[in-house]
């Protein structure tokens, strides 16, 4: 397939990685989007939230500073400054990522894009000229957006989306965020250690309801300690909004309540963005919503692929991009299937939370009998230096074979560590794997290993 034309459609993670692969493999390729390289990972969402959590981070050390015979002091948050580094490092990786683009030798075209036919697309600036390319190979990258709440009330324009938090340029007094998923509960962090009364909504059972409810529980405290209140099992009847105030009614145990705040965001997660891409004109086959692919990542119609959020399956960027890097390859011709059996996930909170694999109830429904092995960040030497001794590692194995099947952190570093449990996960490793491997001491990796041990009544570091 070499010299062939590739015509990508968006550049998120999903986008720009499909290009950047097809590039490497010999393809010219041309990027058409419509808003801004990098997606809304890097300009909306992860990136700037990870930013912000940094200084919330950085914001709750110097306050602890003291544990370490530090004196130091807060005079303010200059938010205005935050603002503004959180910015340019938004600048700054949209400028990298732009020269590995321009060196792969990837045409980046602005422009709304539109199918015309199977190898035919038409692009729209944004004084409504319009140019065509054509394609050999088409990948559709176009991704999401922020999921509307279908309650009255919710579509008033001072209502806001949970990714408007990271642009405020004030800090309010109170908020209320409705979604406890990911991004919501991130959001609830940053606001609640910026000095915000937040009150956190959700309708399911517990927050992060796709994660453990022993973590889930674990996190719930830590956010009630930093002053957040948390409603859930509720169903939002309305948001009410006048010049003074807004509220949100909702009922909880067959009892109405009001929450009135001075901001009301809504964090109901996202759904797949193509509208006028001109599907119908290639007969590309929609599902509930979302493009339908298989598993590679080729739509119904031959030589049209598509990734990332667009295709509704786990939304996550990562994921994304390991889905564009495969429509590219599979485009030029090789045959690679995208596996979405380990795929980790990480919430960055404060303690962070990460998990892979099934939780302990679904795995208790899974299989005839399972062992579980915990661990407390409290007996690990590692996050007692740190100062941040909340929070535990559990390890879910089969007991026909001591295959790991799940493991949930919650602590610091969890992010990081999710990776060694992925690839055991994904190798097939055994509890005897992780046992027998050694972990650096002092180390947070150890509440990993320790973990393992529990199961067996091994530990070193915990009283039994």
């Amino acid at each position: 397939m070499k010299g062939k034309c590739v015509a990508v459609i968006g550049g998120g993670p999903a986008g720009y990685t499909a290009a950047i692969r097809a590039a490497q493999l010999g393809a010219e390729v041309v990027m058409i989007d419509n808003i801004e390289v990098g997606g809304a990972c890097l300009n909306r969402a992860c990136i700037p939230t990870k930013f912000l959590l940094r200084c919330v981070e950085i914001y709750r050390l110097i306050k602890d500073s003291t544990k370490y015979g530090i004196d130091a002091s807060i005079n303010c948050i200059d938010l205005a400054k935050l603002q503004s580094s959180k910015n340019r490092l938004i600048s700054t990786l949209i400028t990298g990522l732009n020269s590995v683009i321009e060196m792969n030798g990837i045409e980046v075209i602005k422009g709304h894009a539109k199918l015309v036919s199977k190898g035919s697309i038409e692009v729209f600036n944004e004084g409504g000229d319009s140019h065509s390319i054509v394609a050999d190979k088409i990948i559709l990258a176009t991704g999401s957006r922020e999921k509307k709440l279908d309650i009255p009330g919710a579509s008033h324009r001072e209502i806001i989306f949970a990714e408007d938090i990271l642009n405020l340029n004030y800090i309010p007094k109170s908020i209320v965020i409705i979604g406890a998923g990911i991004v919501g509960v991130e959001m609830a962090t940053i606001l609640a250690n910026l000095n915000c009364r937040v009150s956190l909504i959700e309708t399911m059972p517990h927050i992060l309801p796709e994660e453990d409810s022993e973590i889930t529980t674990i996190l719930a405290g830590a956010l009630k300690r930093d002053g957040v209140r948390i409603y859930t099992g509720v169903v939002v009847n309305r948001i009410d909004t006048d010049h003074k105030s807004k509220r949100v009614l909702i009922t909880i145990k067959d009892t109405q309540k009001s929450i009135e705040a001075e901001m009301i965001a809504i964090a109901s997660g996202y759904e797949p963005y193509f509208d006028g891409l001109g599907l119908d004109k290639c007969g590309i086959a929609v599902s509930n919503g979302r493009i339908e692919v298989n598993e590679y990542m080729e739509t119904s119609v031959a030589d049209i692929y598509a990734a990332g959020d667009v295709t509704g399956r786990l939304m996550l960027a990562y994921t994304a991009m390991a889905e564009g890097r495969i429509a590219a390859e599979n485009a030029l011709g090789e045959h690679v299937k995208m596996d979405y059996r380990v795929v980790p996930r990480c919430i960055f909170t404060l303690p962070e939370v990460a998990s892979v694999g099934i939780s302990e109830d679904k795995a208790k429904m899974q299989y005839y009998s399972i062992k579980c092995g915990k661990f407390p960040f409290a007996a690990n030497s590692a996050a007692n230096i740190l100062g941040e001794r909340r929070g535990m590692v559990k390890i879910i194995a089969n007991n026909d074979d001591d295959r790991i099947i799940g493991v949930h952190i919650i602590g610091s570093g969890a992010v990081d560590l999710i990776s060694e449990a992925t690839m055991a996960i994904k190798l097939g490793s055994t509890l005897d794997d992780i046992k027998n491997t050694l972990h650096a001491h002092p180390t947070l990796s150890e509440a990993l290993w320790e973990a393992t041990l529990d199961i067996t009544g091994e530990t070193i570091h915990l009283k039994r």
